[in-house]
């Protein structure tokens, strides 16, 4: 017999249907709010959003009567003065901010304020904005000159012409001495690249990145990465230009480039939250491409320092891109294991590729930009036509365990090294040419010098490794 259930007489009716209306707006406006307030505020100025914050947390060391280290944040043009030590805050670069650095330190020891209570994550992701956002004074003020170091991309790169700046005028010279970073542990080689011009190679250390002859493995500079631990490291087709890419895991990402005759740094974009582990300089200078692990690829101005493109494509991080050497296209791979072709300007789609199941771990270009690889953690090494996609030489099992690294040389020949310890190299058909080994750690990175006379390799214990060609 069928149950019915009681009705519901009118009024009854009328205050659930207003109680459900009720509580859907409210959730709505719940979830609005929430979102939100993730988002950045426009228009942050000093004096009513962070004048509060810098009077009633450090006021008391900061302030008109007290000013330790002859620093004020009382008033702007005390913040923007600076203390004895220097500037503390840079107009668009809240990761290079001296601010930045001493509100969010997890050293209790040296986070400020020093008594009471450290600032909100609300409160410190204010005091960013408003630095990234240009440092205005007030409402009616204009936003402080962005810093760009002055970095202007190559005249003969950006109209199309080859640059031919002699090799002898691409070395390191009177570098200032820098002392390397020391650590418990050897830290790991993570970024390793040759010069494509002119007989160096750069090396990722802790905090800072060296540079070496590659036919003695001397150091002949060392150039600070402040933000940590340089991940990726490439030199411009100029050869005048290294780009270093990394940060700090889970706490912030950036990429810089330096000049590679003088040591000096030159620009520098990207505030990320997490470590960068994939980044590219275009042919012409005027672009840096990063791989994030948000799953985005973002395409930076060297001129501004802004965004011109995000990619919004891949589902995992982004483990590996690189521009063509003729800057039509731009490769991007993810960690598991798609790769896409971009259009190297507009960052629109042209190409899927599908062979890896795992990570892969990097992407390069032949130098006629008709051939890119892709290597991974399920071992394979993939030559792919970039006409059409297509897979034109596929190795499955190139290096037992995985594929770390895989680099082309100036004549079409492949380095790669992998999880079995070898360091191979492969002609241009993809035959396996010659073999090397390192038995005590792990090769992680592999590179061939532009002379095609050296591979060189560095380890998970730090060290370089070389063998001659010819």
């Amino acid at each position: 017999m069928p149950i019915s259930m009681p009705r519901l007489t009118y009024p009854h009716t009328y205050w659930v249907a207003w109680a459900i209306a009720w509580l859907g707006l409210f959730l709505w406006s719940q979830e609005t709010f929430a979102a939100q307030s993730d988002e950045p505020k426009e228009s942050l100025h000093y004096e009513d959003s962070i004048a509060g914050i810098l009077k009633s947390k450090c006021g008391v060391c900061h302030g008109d009567g007290k000013q330790e280290a002859g620093l004020s944040l009382t008033s702007y043009a005390g913040v923007i003065q600076g203390s004895g030590g220097g500037k503390i805050v840079v107009a668009g670069q809240s990761q290079q901010s001296k601010l930045m650095e001493v509100i969010t330190t997890e050293d209790d020891s040296l986070r400020m304020p020093p008594d009471g209570d450290p600032l909100t994550k609300e409160q410190v992701k204010e005091i960013q904005q408003w630095i990234d956002q240009g440092l205005r004074e007030n409402a009616g003020s204009s936003a402080a000159q962005m810093r760009t170091l002055g970095f202007v991309p190559n005249a003969k790169l950006s109209s199309g012409s080859e640059d031919s700046i002699p090799a002898e005028q691409l070395l390191p010279k009177n570098y200032p001495t820098i002392e390397a970073i020391k650590t418990s542990r050897p830290f790991p080689i993570l970024g390793l690249a040759a010069s494509p011009k002119a007989p160096v190679v750069a090396a990722s250390q802790y905090g800072s990145i060296a540079l070496f002859d590659p036919k003695n493995l001397q150091s002949i500079g060392i150039v600070p990465f402040a933000e940590g631990e340089p991940l990726v490291l490439s030199f411009s087709r100029s050869g005048r230009l290294l780009l270093a890419a990394g940060g700090k895991p889970v706490r912030q990402g950036s990429a810089a480039l330096y000049d590679v005759v003088t040591g000096k740094r030159l620009a520098s974009v990207g505030d990320e939250p997490d470590t960068l582990q994939s980044a590219d300089l275009s042919p012409d200078e005027r672009f840096i491409a990063v791989g994030c692990t948000s799953r985005l690829v973002k395409i930076f101005s060297t001129e501004t320092g802004g965004v011109t493109t995000t990619i919004d494509k891949h589902t995992d991080w982004v483990t590996a891109l690189a521009y063509s050497p003729d800057g039509k296209m731009l490769a991007t791979a993810d960690r598991i294991g798609n790769i896409y072709l971009w259009d190297g300007e507009s960052g629109g789609a042209l190409l899927s590729l599908s062979a890896h199941k795992k990570s892969v771990r990097s992407l390069h270009w032949r130098s006629d930009s008709r051939v890119v690889v892709s290597c991974g953690e399920d071992g394979m090494i993939v030559w792919w036509d970039a006409k059409d996609g297509w897979p034109t030489i596929q190795k499955t099992d190139a290096h037992g365990h995985g594929v770390l690294d895989a680099k082309f040389g100036t004549q079409g020949e492949l380095a790669t090294c992998g999880r079995d310890r070898l360091i191979k190299l492969w002609s241009a058909e993809g035959t396996e040419l010659k073999r090397f080994s390192i038995d005590s750690s792990l090769p992680l990175r592999v590179s061939l010098t532009a002379d095609g006379e050296w591979i060189v390799a560095g380890d998970s214990s730090g060290r370089l490794h070389h063998w001659p060609l010819k």
